[in-house]
C-alpha cells in the first residue's frame, strides 16, 4: 500500500495528475478513510478542473475533521469555479470565524464580493489581501472591478495598472481598463485599450462587443467599424453582440 501511494504522490508531483487520481483510487478503495491521499486526489482533480468531484474529496475531509482549514479552502476553489459564489461568502465567514487574518480566506471571499456587486465588502477584504500580497494579481482586478462598479473610476484603473505592470499580457486587465473608460464616456481610448485585450486573446468576444459599441459611440469611428466588431463577437458566440448585428448591421 506504500508503494501504490508512493507512486500516486510522485505522480502528482510529476504534474501528471490523471495518473494521480487513477493511483489514489486505488489506494482509497482500500483504505477509504486515507486522509492524506483523499486530500492529494481533491488537489489532484482540483487541478483538472474536476470541480464537482474535487469538491466531494474536500467536503469528505471537511466532514470527518480533518485537515479542515485546508479543505475548507480547496472546497471553496471550487464552488468559486463553478460560480457559487454565495456558497464562498458562508464557507470563508465560518473559516474566518477562528483565523480571521487568513489571507487566502480574505482573498477568496472579496473576489467573491466582487462577483456579487458587494463592492464596498470586496475592497475592505481585497485591500489586506493586497498590503500583505501586493503582487497579487487576481486581488488587484477584482478590487479594480469592484471599484469600477461602485464609480471609483480612477482607483479601478490604477489597480489595472498595477496588475498590468506585474503581468503584462494578462487580457482581462486590459479589458476592465477598457470597460471603466468606456463608463466614463472615454470610448476612444476605451476601444484603444480593448484594442489591447483583443491582441493578447483574438478569441475575446466579449472585447470585440464592447470595441464595436465604444466605435459605435465615437465620433472617430463609422457605424460598419462597430458592426465589423460585432459580427466578429456573433461568431464567437456572443449574444449581446448578435442583438447589436440584427438592430443596427446589414
Amino acid at each position: 500500500m506504500s508503494a501504490t501511494r508512493e507512486e500516486a504522490d510522485e505522480f502528482l508531483k510529476q504534474g501528471e495528475y490523471e495518473a494521480a487520481v487513477a493511483t489514489y483510487d486505488r489506494v482509497i478503495k482500500l483504505e477509504p478513510d486515507d486522509i492524506y491521499s483523499l486530500f492529494n486526489r481533491a488537489t489532484a482533480k482540483e487541478k483538472l478542473e474536476l470541480w464537482d468531484e474535487a469538491y466531494d474529496d474536500y467536503d469528505r475531509l471537511v466532514k470527518l475533521r480533518q485537515n479542515v482549514k485546508l479543505a475548507m479552502l480547496g472546497r471553496s476553489r471550487c464552488l468559486f469555479a463553478q460560480e457559487k459564489y454565495e456558497y464562498v461568502v458562508l464557507d470563508m465567514n465560518t473559516l474566518l470565524t477562528g483565523d480571521p487574518k487568513n489571507i487566502e480566506a480574505l482573498d477568496l471571499r472579496g473576489r467573491a464580493y466582487t462577483k456579487m456587486g458587494e463592492n464596498n465588502k470586496a475592497v475592505d477584504d481585497l485591500t489586506i489581501v493586497i498590503d500583505k500580497e501586493p503582487n497579487n494579481v487576481q486581488a488587484l482586478i477584482s478590487r479594480g472591478a469592484a471599484y469600477a462598479r461602485g464609480r471609483a473610476g480612477s482607483w479601478a484603473i490604477q489597480d489595472f495598472d498595477r496588475a498590468l505592470k506585474i503581468e503584462p499580457n494578462l487580457p482581462v486587465a486590459h479589458f476592465n481598463k477598457g470597460m471603466v473608460f468606456f463608463l466614463y464616456s472615454n470610448f476612444t481610448e476605451a476601444a484603444e485599450t480593448f484594442d489591447k485585450a483583443i491582441e493578447l486573446d483574438p478569441e475575446y468576444a466579449e472585447a470585440y462587443t464592447r470595441r464595436g459599441m465604444s466605435k459605435f459611440e465615437s465620433k472617430w469611428h463609422s457605424l460598419e467599424d462597430g458592426c465589423s466588431d460585432f459580427k466578429k463577437a456573433e461568431d464567437l458566440g456572443d449574444e449581446l453582440a448578435a442583438a447589436y448585428v440584427k438592430k443596427y448591421c446589414k
